[in-house]
């Protein structure tokens, strides 16, 4: 008669949990212990790296276009291009803007920056990123990105002069460099290397007050899947006429996006070889509880347990390190994980130091991002990887020479 599963599983459990079980309990709760902690590190390392790809989407990418179209034509034919691109194009916005390079004067500091002029339906996407309200951005009056102001000691309020560089592009004859003042009205804090070196103002004061024409330099498109960008400019590139170019967002920031994929991948599966390194030390704990306990063991067996009696409750045992292990590992990872933006902030606070700088990362921020697929993938791997540690010791714990353990212990 085989034993119950209830049983079986009590068996398991005692062996595992029980303090009183001697050298064998020792080294089952070690092996918990082991899973317990790859777990909560791969879960916290791999939400971090999420954290990463989720702003390099949802902050950075939102407000840089995924297409950009530069060339040299006049308002009515930028115009016409971007009704064309909108009725046959997955678009979701499309708008017309005027760039050109900038120096910033201030004292004896200078600075070169981008000078990006949009029209006022874009101007909502940066609205929330400046913490006060401007009102209507006026001629004259321009957001300043936040790492930009630091660099420069810029505050709301303050009168800025600006230095365009000569530019004869498309123009057919040469222009002197102009100089102008602006108003800063607000900063942009995006948390992000943007802030680094862009000015924003009005269409009409961009491409005026720099010394060229009212007339757009630029078209730029926001699609559906930013992860078409590529075929699409490729496919624009052949049907654009030869004055206007394209460009798509993987130019400037594909290589970052590729980092961060490629720096995900090798972190998952360096901590994935440490479950696995838990995994084994599982197989190797286990085969010192059968031989610990074998003199349990074939008790059982003369009390009429069958092999199959004897495998299932090793094979539970290494479920149990398994569901144990990977479960608390998962709570402790989740909580590892929404406390680092706080200790990053608080070592920050404590040594005066900015551990993440746009000057070098993408981000000014830590950025997490949990996600439920990742933590049941791991969990489903651990208890498998356990159970499959298991088998080994099962299968030595059911073979040991009953006879002969008996034997020696009636000697």
């Amino acid at each position: 008669m085989s034993m119950p599963w209830s049983q079986r599983f009590e068996f398991a459990r005692r062996q595992t949990l029980d303090r009183g079980r001697g050298l064998s309990g020792f080294l089952s709760r070690l092996s918990v212990l082991g899973l317990i902690l790859a777990v909560a590190v791969l879960l916290a390392v791999s939400s971090v790296m999420n954290g990463f790809e989720r702003e390099l989407e949802q902050r950075i990418l939102r407000l840089v276009p995924h297409i950009t179209i530069k060339g040299f034509a006049g308002t009515q034919e930028w115009q016409s291009l971007r009704d064309e691109l909108t009725e046959s194009l997955p678009v979701t916005q499309a708008a017309l803007f005027h760039e050109r390079d900038i120096l910033i004067v201030r004292g004896n500091r200078v600075s070169p920056a981008l000078l990006l002029g949009l029209e006022a339906s874009e101007m909502g996407r940066w609205r929330v990123l400046v913490d006060n309200d401007f009102g209507v951005l006026k001629a004259g009056q321009v957001l300043v990105g936040q790492a930009l102001a630091e660099k420069l000691s810029i505050d709301v309020g303050a009168k800025l002069r600006i230095i365009t560089p000569q530019d004869d592009r498309g123009s057919g004859q040469q222009q002197q460099p102009t100089t102008m003042t602006a108003d800063v009205v607000g900063l942009v804090r995006s948390g992000t290397e943007l802030d680094e070196g862009l000015m924003l103002g009005t269409f009409s004061y961009v491409a005026t007050a720099t010394g060229a024409t009212a007339v757009p330099n630029g078209l730029a498109l926001q699609l559906d899947d930013l992860f078409e960008a590529s075929a699409m400019r490729w496919q624009l590139s052949r049907t654009l006429p030869n004055r206007f170019y394209a460009s798509d967002w993987t130019a400037e920031q594909g290589n970052l996006y590729s980092a961060i994929q490629l720096s995900r991948d090798l972190v998952t599966l360096l901590l994935l070889s440490i479950i696995a390194v838990a995994a084994f030390n599982v197989v190797s704990s286990l085969v010192l509880v059968v031989k610990d306990r074998q003199g349990a063991i074939v008790m059982l067996r003369s009390m009429g347990a069958s092999t199959g009696d004897i495998a299932s409750i090793y094979l539970l045992q290494g479920g149990l390190i398994g569901v144990l292990g990977a479960s608390i590992g998962l709570l402790m990872g989740t909580g590892l994980a929404l406390l680092a933006p706080r200790v990053a902030q608080g070592l920050e606070m404590i040594f005066d130091i900015q551990l993440l700088s746009t000057d070098v990362y993408p981000l000014s921020f830590l950025p997490v991002d949990v996600r439920a697929e990742d933590a049941l993938l791991l969990w489903c791997v651990s208890v498998c990887l356990c159970v499959i540690a298991a088998l080994l010791p099962a299968r030595r714990a059911a073979s040991l020479p009953v006879a002969e353990i008996l034997a020696n212990h009636t000697r």
